[in-house]
């Protein structure tokens, strides 16, 4: 287990927040809202500031907009990451209410605290020799439903913390979750003391950048090959040619599989990508049953809804082609892969176009859900829409 999901379980209850779904707090609208840079400030009046690094912790959608988060790095060498210290601040209570769980062998004590109406507990977790040296956590639930919480990995915990000679004792870690500073709506002041923090690495994470927004045929394309991976063997991305085939509302790239000195060993294909709103006629709500697909197809229930491959082998001077679909509730996706002789055999036919990864369109290797289907849709994190693996040609 590593330090950081073990620090994760310690401070699990700022993590899993009540409305987590985005609309409880407009973090991204809110002027007062504290900076990421302003609670590495607050902490660091507390800690020691002999830091290797000090940055935003990393987010992704699931990430709640009403936390902010940061972390502190001691004694990075090349070799080890460094003593990790994570600060957070959220605007919502824990969806457990901020109750203990032995999970993980977690230890849970309350201890007093001066803050009005707040309640505050230790959490930590004993080492796992040679996998994990445990982690030590703070958190502060004030009234309201407020929380501030720190969590601290590096040093082997092998009983109650305040017991333990730590770089960074107990005491300081309370100091940092109690500072009056460290609230959701900081002021002024505690804002500009964040613009005043020197060695900051990066901005603002932008409280936007999970935002769904409208696809393109570049960008579904390239979710595509977000998912199945070989960046090198693209020479580029084009707007589908078979888009108009699916509707004035669709959107379509082609990826050009190409072969090269550097990238040998698959064979030049064209993979079409392509998304509407609903399925075109010629293909119908059941693909399997379609007049140019039902030949050689086979249907199968995915996580989104039914999953489709149909192909029609090579013969004579014609190489044949692959269509990969996945009819969803609002949309249908669908690949359609031309290139090399398609072979007659079902398994032959999905070992060539990689239909074996799980069902690409569904979910990434059949385990659980897939961001790269997520983003494989009519609609996609903003963030992903900036992320450029294949080179556009047009």
């Amino acid at each position: 287990m590593s330090a950081k999901v073990a620090m994760a379980g310690v401070v699990a209850g700022v993590v899993a927040v009540s409305g987590c779904s985005g609309k409880a707090v407009d973090a991204g609208g809110d002027p007062d809202r504290i900076t990421h840079r302003a609670v590495a400030a607050v902490a660091l009046e507390h800690l020691p500031t002999e830091t290797s690094s000090r940055a935003a912790s990393y987010t992704s959608e699931s990430t709640p907009p009403e936390l902010v988060s940061v972390d502190l790095r001691y004694g990075a060498d090349g070799e080890y990451d460094g003593d990790l210290v994570s600060v957070a601040v959220s605007a919502q209570p824990p969806e457990d209410g901020g109750a203990c769980t032995a999970e993980g062998g977690q230890h849970c004590v309350d201890l007093p605290t001066e803050v009005e109406g707040a309640q505050m507990q230790l959490r930590w977790t004993d080492e796992e020799p040679e996998e994990d040296p445990g982690v030590v956590g703070i958190v502060l639930l004030r009234d309201g439903g407020e929380t501030a919480s720190i969590g601290y990995s590096g040093p082997t915990i092998t009983g109650d913390p305040r017991k333990l000679d730590m770089p960074i004792g107990v005491e300081k870690l309370v100091a940092v979750v109690e500072d009056p500073r460290l609230r959701y709506q900081a002021t002024s002041t505690t804002r500009a003391l964040g613009e005043e923090l020197d060695d900051w690495e990066g901005g603002e994470p932008d409280p936007d950048a999970y935002e769904l927004v409208r696809n393109t045929d570049h960008g579904i394309a390239q979710a595509y090959v977000g998912g199945r991976g070989g960046y090198g063997y693209y020479q580029g991305v084009i707007r589908s040619p078979l888009r108009e085939r699916f509707g004035p509302e669709a959107i379509g790239g082609r990826l050009l599989q190409r072969s090269s000195p550097d990238f040998t060993g698959m064979p030049d294909a064209d993979i079409d990508v392509l998304a509407a709103p609903s399925p075109p006629a010629w293909m119908t709500r059941e693909p399997c049953s379609a007049p140019m697909l039902r030949t050689h197809c086979v249907a199968t229930k995915g996580k989104r809804g039914p999953l489709v491959f149909a192909w029609k082998p090579a013969k004579g001077e014609d190489p044949g082609w692959a269509w990969m679909i996945s009819m969803r509730k609002d949309e249908v996706v669908a690949v359609r892969y031309q290139g090399p002789p398609m072979p007659a055999a079902y398994d032959d036919a999905a070992m060539l176009t990689e239909w074996y990864q799980g069902e690409q369109l569904d979910a990434q290797g059949g385990e659980g859900e897939s961001e790269f289907a997520d983003d494989l849709s009519l609609w996609c994190d903003r963030e992903h829409l900036d992320a450029r693996p294949v080179k556009q040609l047009d």
